[in-house]
């Protein structure tokens, strides 16, 4: 897309929001900006597309990130509802109440701390603990993987055991329970995720399924695999954790995940 249309189109859109479904009723994503430059403005696209889906938005930067991208973004959402910047040191609070993390700039630097489990700013803070806390963390790989946009940059070598390290990572990622998509893709998968995430705050069963007792301090996708097998909801204490896997497997199975007020 042309520069000149995408202003045009993203104009109109602005215009349009409040029609458009841009209300902040459907949940809150905390976007994490790295120093990936791949996509800038698909990635500025694909927020805008969450504001207009109903989600509010917090932006955090890393340090790279607030230099490369955080004034071309924050410019191509001027004008629309439902975003703000965070502050500097304020991940904990956030995080606590936000839905979802996505990345849809992640640079190899950010996914290398993230697969050694490093934590030394803002960015990595929100990125690891969205894991241990159980939320959806969804990262757009166009940045780190080979491909046109990392060509054009200058960067589109690196033999077989540098490109192998960075798929390693991406895998780790993955295994720690990370969703990782094209940037085309971010909307639609951070979409995917929350309507679960809202399942899992209620404690409604469904009609006509058993329960399954989980007394695992964290519940993961096998715990959700043994309540689908038994036509079972799964019932976990309100303090345990729940992977972004187990989330997925079910959705996938129809398993409700039922959190309950300890001794229930």
């Amino acid at each position: 897309m042309g520069d000149a249309i995408r202003d045009l189109v993203r104009e109109v859109l602005r215009r349009l929001a409040p029609g458009l479904g841009a209300d902040g009723a459907r949940g809150e994503v905390i976007v994490v900006l790295t120093g990936a430059t791949v996509g800038r403005d698909e990635a500025a696209d694909q927020l805008i597309s969450l504001i207009l889906q109903g989600f509010r938005l917090k932006l955090a930067c890393s340090e790279m990130g607030a230099h490369l991208n955080a004034e071309a973004v924050t410019g191509a959402l001027a004008g629309f509802p439902h975003w703000e910047v965070l502050p500097p040191r304020t991940w904990l609070g956030a995080l606590g109440r936000a839905d979802a993390v996505a990345v849809p700039l992640l640079s190899v630097s950010a996914l290398s701390k993230l697969a050694a489990l490093i934590a030394d700013d803002d960015a990595g803070n929100l990125m690891l603990h969205a894991l241990f806390a159980g939320k959806p963390l969804v990262l757009a790989a166009d940045g780190v993987l080979p491909g046109p946009g990392r060509a054009a940059l200058g960067f589109g070598g690196g033999n077989r055991a540098l490109l192998g390290a960075v798929e390693d990572r991406l895998r780790a990622a993955i295994g720690f329970g990370a969703a990782v998509v094209a940037l085309d893709g971010l909307a639609a998968r951070v979409a995917a995720a929350l309507p679960l995430a809202a399942a899992v705050r209620s404690e409604t069963p469904a009609a006509g399924r058993g329960r399954r007792l989980c007394a695992a301090r964290v519940v993961g996708a096998g715990e959700v695999a043994a309540a689908a097998r038994a036509g079972d909801d799964l019932y976990c204490d309100a303090t345990a954790l729940v992977t972004p896997l187990a989330r997925e497997a079910a959705e996938r199975h129809g398993v409700r995940i039922v959190k309950t007020p300890a001794g229930a």
